[in-house]
C-alpha cells in the first residue's frame, strides 16, 4: 500500500495539464508524408526462363521496389523504381517486371510494367538497381503515388529508429521497425525484420521518413539486417564510384563489424561456403567436370531421370560441357537457396574431388 502512495504522489501534482509535449520536438508525425512513404513501395515480380529436366521453364522471381526521383549528371530529373540487382540484374529481367501498387490488402493492387529502355543501372556489390518507368502510367493509376526522393541519407547515429516498408514472402504490404545497430559506408546495420521478397525495400528513418537506404540482405546469425546507404548509391549512379569497404564484399566483413577480433580465414572460408554460385562459376566448373558429372549429379542429389533426360538430349545440350553446366543449373533451381558453395564442396570432396572444391568453393 505504501508503494501505491508513493506513485499517486509522484504523478499527482499541482502542476499536472491536460496535454504536455515531452519529447524533443519530434514526437509528432505527419501521416500525410507516411501514407505518400507506403503508396510509394510495390511488389516486383519478373519472370526467368530455366531449362529443367531436359525442359524450358518459367521461373518467378520476386521482391519490393519503390518509386523515386533522382537527379543525374547525364539524364537530369528521372523517374524509376528501385530495387536490388538480386531481384532484378539484368535488362532482360527488367523487360519481364511489373511494379504492382496498391497491393495492401487481398484486392491484389494495380501494376505497371517497367522500362529499361528508359534508364536500367544496376550495380551488384552495391545490390541495387535502378529502372524507368513511366510517370504518366504510375499517375493513371490514380493511387495518389508519390516517388521517394532518392538524396544523401540524414546523419545516422547507432539506436536510431527505422522503418522497412516491405512485401514479405509476396504477401501484402507490411512494416517492421527496430534500431540502427551501426553505419559502416557503403552500408547500414539494423535490427528490424525482412523475409523472403523483402529485398529492394525502402529504409526509412521514423522520425521524418528520411530515406536511409535500401534492404537487401542479413545474418541470422548475428543479429542484423542490412542496406545499402543512398549516398553510395548516388555516388553510383553519377560517377560509378563508391566507398570500398575494408576486406571486400564478404559477409566475412560484417561479421568484423559485429565481432571482436574474428580469425579472418575461417571468417572467409564460412562466408564462401554460405554464398551462391553464380552462372559464371558453374560455368567454369562445368568444364572440369565433364568426366563425372553424372556422379556429381547424384552427390548434389539431384533426381537420375532428371540426369538421365539431359544425357539423351542431344539436341538442346549437343556437348559434354554443356550437359555438365545443365546439371547444374538443375541443381540450383532445385535447391534454391540451398544451392551454394558448401553444399557444392562437400560433394566434391565425397568423389575425392578435392583440388577442384579448393579451387572453386574458397576463397
Amino acid at each position: 500500500m505504501s508503494d501505491n502512495r508513493g506513485l499517486r504522489q509522484q504523478y499527482s501534482t499541482p502542476m499536472e495539464r491536460q496535454e504536455v509535449v515531452l519529447s524533443d520536438g519530434d514526437g509528432f508525425q505527419s501521416t500525410q508524408t507516411l501514407f505518400k512513404r507506403v503508396m510509394a513501395v510495390c511488389y516486383i515480380q519478373t519472370v526467368i526462363t530455366v531449362i529443367k529436366n531436359s525442359r524450358k521453364t518459367d521461373r518467378h522471381k520476386r521482391g519490393t521496389g519503390f518509386y523515386s526521383k533522382l537527379t543525374l549528371d547525364d539524364f537530369g530529373e528521372i523517374f524509376g523504381i528501385f530495387t536490388n540487382n538480386h531481384v532484378l540484374n539484368s535488362i532482360g529481367e527488367a523487360e519481364n517486371a511489373f511494379a504492382t501498387f496498391g497491393y495492401d490488402d487481398a484486392s491484389g493492387g494495380q501494376r505497371v510494367k517497367l522500362r529499361p529502355e528508359v534508364i536500367f543501372r544496376t550495380n551488384k556489390e552495391l545490390d541495387y538497381t535502378f529502372v524507368g518507368v513511366k510517370k504518366k502510367e504510375i499517375d493513371d493509376l490514380n493511387l495518389s503515388i508519390q516517388p521517394i526522393a532518392m538524396e544523401p541519407e540524414p546523419e545516422l547515429r547507432k539506436d536510431d529508429g527505422i522503418f522497412v516498408f516491405q512485401h514479405p514472402k509476396g504477401q501484402p504490404k507490411q512494416y517492421s521497425q527496430d534500431k540502427i545497430l551501426g553505419v559502416q559506408p557503403p552500408f547500414v546495420f539494423y535490427k528490424a525484420d525482412t523475409e523472403t521478397g523483402s529485398s529492394g525495400s525502402p529504409v526509412l528513418t521514423t522520425v521524418g521518413l528520411k530515406l536511409v537506404g535500401i534492404h537487401h540482405k542479413g545474418s541470422e546469425e548475428l543479429s542484423y539486417n542490412k542496406g545499402t546507404l543512398c549516398s553510395e548509391v548516388l555516388q553510383h549512379l553519377n560517377s560509378g564510384m563508391y566507398t570500398q569497404p575494408s576486406g571486400g564484399f564478404s559477409d566475412s566483413q560484417d561479421k568484423e563489424i559485429f565481432e571482436d577480433n574474428p580469425p579472418a580465414k575461417k571468417l572467409k572460408l564460412e562466408s564462401k561456403e554460405s554464398q551462391q554460385p553464380s552462372e559464371d562459376d558453374l560455368t567454369d566448373l562445368s568444364k572440369e567436370i565433364t568426366p563425372f558429372w553424372k556422379h556429381l549429379g547424384r552427390k548434389l542429389k539431384i533426381p537420375n531421370t532428371s540426369i538421365m533426360d539431359i544425357q539423351s538430349d542431344n539436341i538442346q545440350f549437343p556437348g559434354v560441357k554443356e550437359k555438365a553446366f545443365q546439371m547444374l543449373m538443375v541443381w540450383v533451381d532445385l535447391r534454391g537457396e540451398l544451392a551454394t558453395f558448401g553444399e557444392l564442396s562437400k560433394a566434391l570432396n565425397a568423389l575425392d574431388k578435392n583440388r577442384l572444391a579448393q579451387k572453386y568453393c574458397s576463397l
